[in-house]
């Protein structure tokens, strides 16, 4: 009897080491996963865009890398990208509640949980890259990200999602009157309605995912994006016109749910957000090197690309000062202020 029990006890732990294994074998193919699960703490990371070919997921990559290299495998970072945990809003949603760590929106979409990011949406606030790191990463940056702690979230770094350009297939925008009428999809915030509003356009606010089946069937005429994102996103094939606008600067958000965050000892926390600084500051250089390639890979497939005419930017500009005005309560005129002269100073 006891050789018996023995041997059944044998075999009873062997069959489930065996399922344990198994079930480990089975999760580690769950989105980029990398260390095998066996590290002491995991960051599951959602994304709306592609983890291999845009900017944005680049930069998480090296975010994973950086954080389990430094870390000696201690903190794991699984990625899932092209949306497979949600749209925006709903992965802020989820790291509010805690079933979800870390996520890279847009600014715009976290306007809805903090005014102060309206002013990101502003149109012509940014001219040039530089311009905006200096905002971002300074004081006015971080004021505004601040913002969120109260939402239970907390805010790490600003990547970069680029200067955002209109396409459409109607025909060449050069003039502000080559808006008139055209239906543009923006992101679904009040700036960007009023501003393609007061440019003439008829814009229609529509998630990101949406976008391409409404240009291919024509229920839009165009829409406003950086190149990175129209290319990774295969707008340019269902659009027969790129004019380089630039109206706005379009910046994405690392973010982290607070309650994960203050999960984390000091010394953890501190190394999440070298390695956060680290990811932005490669992944702002990758994001000027493709945006450049993928303009000329556009090109190639035969889009046709303008520019606006100086008049046409300038008064588009002008039509902006109401808007502007407008919304300098909703996001704190002296927090407003402070981001204007910052943007000013040289």
């Amino acid at each position: 009897m006891k050789k018996f029990l023995a041997l059944a006890t044998s075999v009873m732990l062997a069959a489930g080491t065996m399922l344990m294994s198994g079930c480990g074998m089975a999760g580690s193919n769950k989105g980029d996963t990398g260390s095998g699960g066996n590290a002491a703490i995991q960051l599951k990371v959602g994304f709306g865009s592609s983890i291999d070919t845009s900017a944005g997921g680049q930069g998480l990559k090296k975010f994973k890398e950086l954080v389990e290299q430094k870390s000696n495998g201690k903190i794991e970072v699984q990625l899932f990208g092209d949306g497979q945990l949600g749209n925006d809003k709903s992965m802020m949603e989820a790291l509010q509640m805690g079933t979800l760590d870390m996520t890279l929106p847009t600014t715009s979409p976290v306007a809805e949980l903090s005014p102060a990011f309206l002013a990101f949406d502003m149109p012509f606030l940014f001219t040039e890259p530089a311009q905006a790191y200096k905002v971002l990463d300074g004081a006015p940056g971080k004021d505004v990200m601040s913002t969120l702690d109260e939402k239970g979230i907390h805010g790490l770094v600003y990547f970069e999602n680029g200067f955002r350009n209109l396409t459409n297939s109607k025909h060449p925008i050069k003039n502000i009157s080559d808006l008139e009428g055209l239906k543009i999809r923006t992101m679904q915030n009040p700036i960007m309605l009023d501003t393609f509003t007061a440019w003439g356009a008829n814009p229609v606010p529509m998630a990101f995912n949406e976008v391409f089946t409404a240009l291919e069937q024509k229920t839009i005429d165009g829409q406003e994006n950086p190149n990175v994102l129209i290319y990774d996103a295969g707008f340019y094939e269902a659009q027969k016109y790129l004019t380089e606008s630039h109206h706005l600067y379009s910046p994405y958000l690392l973010m982290i749910g607070e309650k994960k965050w203050k999960s984390l000892s000091a010394e953890d926390q501190k190394l999440i957000q070298e390695c956060a600084e680290e990811a932005r500051d490669y992944e702002r250089q990758l994001s000027q090197k493709i945006d450049t390639e993928y303009l000329q890979k556009m090109k190639d497939k035969g889009i046709q690309v303008d520019e606006l005419t100086p008049d046409a930017i300038q008064k588009m500009k002008d039509l902006s000062k109401p808007i502007y005005d407008n919304y300098a309560d909703k996001i704190g005129k002296d927090r407003f202020d402070a981001i204007l002269k910052a943007a000013a100073d040289k």
